[in-house]
Parts: C-alpha cells; structure tokens; sequence
C-alpha cells in the first residue's frame, strides 16, 4: 500500500479527532464537569462520547493507520448515535452523526481491500462477556430514559452545537454495552475500546456520585456501580490481554 494513503489517513484522523475535541466541545464540556453551575453529567457524557469513544481511536489511526478495530469502534458508535437520533426524534443528532459517517466512509476510502483486514480470529473473555451481560439492562433502562428526557425538550438539559445532551448521553450509555460486548469477542483487538468504556464508566460514577441530583445522573448505589463496572471492565481487559496469546494481527499495511 502506497506511503500516501497512509500519510492521508493519518492526516484526516488529526484533523477529524480535533474537530471532535475542540469545536466538537469534547474537551470543554468535560472541563465544566466540576462546575455546579453546569449539568455536570451531560457536559461528561458529551466530552467522554466524542473524546474517550471517537476522538481516541481516530488517535489511533493516527499512529496505526488501517487499523480495522479502531474503524469498527468508530462504526458502532455511529450507529448507535443514529439510534439516539431515531428514538429521541433529534434531528440535529443525526446531522451532527452524518458528519461522523463522513468522516468514516472518507478514512475507509483511502484504503483498498488490501488495507483493511478482518480482525482475525475470537478469543472469548468470559469476564467482559459476563460485565456486558449483567450491564445490558440497567444501561439500556438508563439510556431511554435519556431518549424520553429529549423528547420531553426539559429546560434542565444542555444543548452543543444544537443538539441536545439527553441524545448523546444515551447513545453513550448504549455505546458502553455494545463496545464491551466487542471487546469481549476479541479482547486484543478492542484493547483501546475497553479502555475508553472503563475510563467512561468510572468517570460517570464519580461525578454523578459528588453531584447527586444533578440531570442524567444516577442514584448513590449506581453511581459507585458504574465506578466499579468500569473498573471491573479495565481490569478484565487487562488481564485477558496479559493471560491470552495476542491475536494475530491488526496492523499497518504497506
């Protein structure tokens, strides 16, 4: 594969992961996490959606390009912030999601078949699989909640770029489980997912448990759940990592 297609994949994934950081308020919001002032949880959400689950493995392309892991944690996310859009009845989530798809389907095109591999063969992680099971309810009940809070257009809420938290902050929700499952399939190849949705988890947890009542968070008890889901989660990723032969291999073609 020619040096120019990997110099532009790297060269888009900049440019893309710091429209997502900084115009797409990723940083910001995750800046005012701390400020009462704010609703500190949705500002999480958003920063953590378009900073740990889509600005990190566009990063990754940067310094691995033809990654197919980091492609598919990208197309998942797109999928389920199209979902958010459709069940929340937001249209700007879905143009804020199209610009996304753009960015996908331009990186995709710049490779050829030779490029992008599949990701090789399973390797089951019975404790991922088992954290995203027992988190599939309680996060799909959390993330329509947030899917009705849109619809309900509540003054409570924050709105980036126009479109309205609620939407993001359950595709996040919804985004964790399916990212989890994946990293449960083929724990190598999904590392950086894990790591993003422990970190997310985690994050959730913290600041929802300092700033009870605040709109999206949770309960005391599920606060600290989710701090300890998404340790469980980074610690499971981890260890299957260490314990396991990596995978043969997703890399950089030439």
């Amino acid at each position: 594969m020619g040096n120019w297609r990997q110099t532009s994949v790297r060269a888009l994934a900049v440019f893309y992961a710091l429209v997502w950081l900084l115009p797409g308020f990723a940083i910001i919001d995750l800046t005012v996490t701390w400020s009462s002032s704010w609703p500190v949880m949705l500002e999480a959400g958003w920063g953590l959606m378009f900073g740990a689950l889509i600005a990190a493995p566009l990063i990754a392309l940067v310094h691995t390009p033809f990654n197919t892991a980091a492609i598919v944690q990208l197309t998942v996310v797109c999928l389920v912030i199209a979902l958010a859009a459709a069940v929340s009845l937001a249209w700007q989530a879905a143009v804020l999601d199209g610009v996304l798809a753009v960015q996908i389907l331009s990186i995709v095109l710049i490779g050829s078949p030779r490029a992008w591999r599949g990701l090789g063969p399973s390797r089951l992680s019975v404790p991922l699989a088992v954290l995203a099971l027992v988190s599939l309810g309680p996060w799909v009940v959390y993330a329509f909640e947030m899917f009705a809070a849109d619809r309900e257009n509540r003054p409570d809420g924050d709105y980036t770029n126009g479109v309205d938290h609620y939407s993001v902050q359950g595709a996040l929700a919804l985004a964790l489980v399916a990212l989890t499952a994946l990293a449960a399939w083929w724990p190598h190849q999904f590392l950086l997912a894990a790591i993003g949705v422990a970190v997310s988890g985690m994050y959730l947890g913290i600041v929802s448990a300092a700033h009870q009542g605040t709109p999206g968070g949770f309960s005391t008890t599920w606060s600290w759940a989710a701090v300890l889901w998404g340790a469980a989660v980074g610690a499971s990723a981890f260890l299957t990592r260490y314990q396991q032969p990596s995978a043969a291999g997703l890399r950089s073609f030439d």
